[in-house]
């Protein structure tokens, strides 16, 4: 059973046992605490299921959310005991409002308002007035059978045609309606917002409307997103960004913004990265332009710039982009004279997952200088889930620099799969003598079981063990020392 499942079924018996059997304190414990060991590593996601063709019995989780008008709960990782029982408390109540808690998010079933002028509500106990006439259908009343026989007559392409409305989609054109005036009234705060230099309310009044352009209906999409760009000059765009630079906590809406604005946004943050190294900014640059496909022909240029920091930039947000197409562009940066350009055109080959890029990061990984060897080690350590991890294997043989050495152990390490914790083994295991020169020093070995430390999976854990049996002296101790904080910090 999976985790969802058995926390379906779990938490499901407790909300039950506090409805029907409150004074069962042991079965409540138990169901408790496996509904919390369910949720224990994973998060779950239970929707009620508002629109079943079968209501669930009520004695179930999804048939309390039903009656308690959720709509859906999102429990994340490692939520808290009392947190789970506070919440069946409440599912097992009728009046007892729905918390959230750190760990738990609740939405509840969103309630149509009624339009201006309709009754409150249907007659008590869902019993039809005397005055009112008999239906003569069950499927559809008729002009003279409804609440509000005075209301005004719908004429031209909102005229109603019968009872195939549901089909042909004449309910949504009162939607439309709808989407047009909030997209009007959002769009006048943003001119009168932008006209007041008030970039805050621009910001919020723009995010609206990004938000609403998925909803515009397909024809008339394109002419919405036109209106919203031009109301949105350069000048606000460059404040938006001098906004978002000065507190980070809005960055995250921005980028949103600036993505959907397209290529004049990524031409003011363009013009902000050539000024300089844009240090404590330069990931919000990246971020924005990363989720740009449109801005590969304006990053390009940048990578035969005279400027060594925007050949950086250029390569690092063609990393970003991921476009096959570019690792032909970065493959000149590998014999670059600036060591931070050739690092950061060796890091974008790994990022780049879709195109030919072993064979440059292979021979990144023998270059003449050791530091472009220790990013290439990094990036094979990403590219496509270390499948060259047996290229770093085979470098640890010939590897004569310390730090990049270091950087070779480190990413095996992080990788965790069975070739490189196997390597990492081998190395632990090789002892260099007087009489045996191929072997490695004892601080290289060490570093070996740290790495398998660092890897944190059943393979790693698996050569640990093999290390304490097999392995002398400060290794073994080391890896036993690995496993022993490992099993207490389980529990």
């Amino acid at each position: 059973m999976d985790s969802k499942s058995a926390f379906i079924k779990r938490f499901g018996d407790l909300v039950v046992l506090l409805r029907v059997d409150p004074g069962n304190d042991a079965a409540q414990d138990l169901a408790l605490a496996a509904a919390a060991s369910a949720v224990e590593s994973e998060p779950v996601e239970v929707e009620a299921g508002i629109e079943w063709s079968v209501i669930p019995d009520e004695l179930t989780l999804k048939g309390r959310l039903l009656a308690r008008r959720v709509e859906v709960v999102r429990i994340a990782a490692g939520a808290e005991p009392d947190e789970l029982l506070a919440l069946a408390r409440a599912l097992s109540h009728d009046l007892v409002p729905i918390p959230s808690s750190p760990h738990i998010e609740v939405e509840m079933v969103q309630e149509l308002a009624p339009p201006p002028g309709s009754p409150s509500g249907p007659p008590s106990g869902g019993i039809r007035p005397s005055s009112e006439p008999p239906r003569l259908s069950s499927e559809r009343r008729t002009w003279a059978e409804r609440r509000r026989p005075n209301r005004g007559h719908y004429s031209g392409l909102v005229r109603r045609r019968g009872v195939e409305r549901r089909v042909n989609g004449e309910r949504r054109l009162q939607v439309i309606v709808g989407q047009r005036a909030e997209a009007a009234r959002l769009q006048d705060s943003l001119v009168r917002s932008a006209r007041s230099l008030a970039w805050g309310e621009v910001l919020t009044a723009a995010l609206a409307l990004v938000r609403l352009a998925p909803r515009v209906p397909a024809s008339e999409r394109r002419t919405f997103g036109i209106g919203v760009r031009r109301a949105i000059s350069r000048r606000a765009v460059e404040s938006l960004v001098d906004l978002a630079e000065r507190d980070a906590q809005i960055r995250a809406p921005a980028t949103e913004v600036l993505q959907w604005i397209g290529l004049d946004a990524a031409e003011v943050i363009l013009d902000r990265l050539v000024q300089g190294e844009a240090i404590g900014v330069r990931g919000f640059y990246y971020e924005v332009l990363g989720g740009m496909a449109g801005v590969y022909p304006l990053v390009t240029p940048l990578l035969v710039s005279r400027h060594p920091h925007e050949t950086r930039h250029g390569a690092a947000l063609l990393g970003r982009l991921g476009h096959p197409a570019a690792i032909q562009e970065l493959l000149p940066l590998l014999a670059h004279h600036d060591e931070g350009v050739r690092v950061a055109g060796v890091r974008a080959l790994g990022e780049i997952h879709e195109g030919p890029a072993a064979e440059p990061l292979r021979q990144a990984l023998h270059h003449s200088d050791a530091r472009t060897r220790a990013a290439a080690a990094d990036a094979i350590a990403v590219w496509r889930g270390g499948t060259l991890a047996l290229l770093l294997v085979g470098a640890l043989e010939t590897e004569r620099d310390r730090d990049a050495w270091h950087a070779l152990v480190t990413a095996l390490g992080r990788l965790g799969t069975a070739e490189s914790c196997t390597g990492l083994a081998g190395v632990a295991l090789s002892r260099r003598s007087l009489l045996r020169r191929q072997g490695y020093s004892t601080s290289q070995r060490l570093a070996a079981v740290e790495a398998l430390a660092l890897a944190d999976t059943p393979v790693a854990r698996a050569m640990l063990e093999r290390l304490t049996k097999d392995a002398e002296g400060v290794v073994r101790y080391a890896a036993d020392r690995v496993l022993r904080t490992e099993r207490q910090r389980a529990g």
